[in-house]
């Protein structure tokens, strides 16, 4: 088994020509003939990523989030790109096609929040699907936390039924999708989002990490299912910042 069959498999369950234009997913480090044995799976290339797939003798790790984002003017020897070079580990980042991906970070976030009869948006990010029962709006804030085990933050006060859903940095489409559903979960929003879906839709805010993270699974998941002879790992790296009450 080789990094091409890992990439030629997501590139077949998250076609990475339906990434953004400014997007750079794909194999972003390393060599599509290595041989591959062990896959450690992570939503960040993080240094503790790369030290848990020195540790178990990783060949591969694949991450959300691109490692190499904006183009690199120096390659210096304490950046994650040289340390994966210089330890041989490959790595393949599937970042927007996951997020529009059928099972993808999106799909798995509507799942983990118990939505029924999900729907893709229009943007082709966004999923909508329906709460079991109605719920307040600050039940419902209360359920996203749970769910995703994390601090949220909310706004709106009116019934919720119908939601929405993107991981990560969605606050872009919450607009959109008024008049669609009641509430609105993302990562991330900013000050004139918030101004702007005021009195509209109800907006949860649950952080960029709890959002997408979950997908780590789905990703071991598929990873498991299509090669079972292949060692699959799980990495998480926790929130990178902490709450203060």
């Amino acid at each position: 088994m080789t990094v091409q069959d890992v990439f030629d498999y997501l590139n077949h369950r998250a076609p990475f020509s339906t990434a953004e234009e400014w997007d750079n997913p794909g194999l972003l480090v390393g060599n599509p003939h290595a041989e591959v044995t062990r896959v450690l799976v992570a939503l960040d290339a993080t240094t503790g990523a790369v030290d848990t797939a020195v540790a178990l003798g990783a060949d591969l790790i694949v991450t959300h989030h691109p490692v190499i984002f904006a183009p690199l003017k120096r390659l210096e020897a304490d950046s994650i790109p040289y340390r994966l070079a210089a330890e041989g580990l490959s790595l393949i980042a599937a970042h927007t096609n996951l997020d529009k991906a059928q099972g993808g970070v999106n799909d798995t976030l509507a799942d983990r929040l118990g939505l029924e009869n999900v729907t893709t948006a229009q943007d082709g990010f966004t999923r909508i699907g329906v709460l079991p029962s109605e719920r307040t709006a600050r039940d419902f804030a209360a359920h996203v936390a749970h769910a995703l085990d994390a601090p949220v933050r909310y706004a709106g006060e009116s019934p919720v039924t119908t939601v929405a859903v993107c991981g990560g940095g969605g606050g872009d489409f919450i607009a959109g999708c008024v008049g669609l559903a009641d509430a609105y979960v993302t990562g991330e929003v900013k000050h004139h989002e918030w101004l702007s879906a005021a009195g509209c839709i109800n907006v949860v805010e649950a952080g960029h990490y709890a959002t997408e993270v979950p997908v780590v699974d789905t990703l071991v998941e598929w990873l498991e299912n299509a090669f079972p002879t292949l060692s699959v790992t799980v990495y998480r790296d926790g929130n990178p910042y902490d709450v203060i009450k």
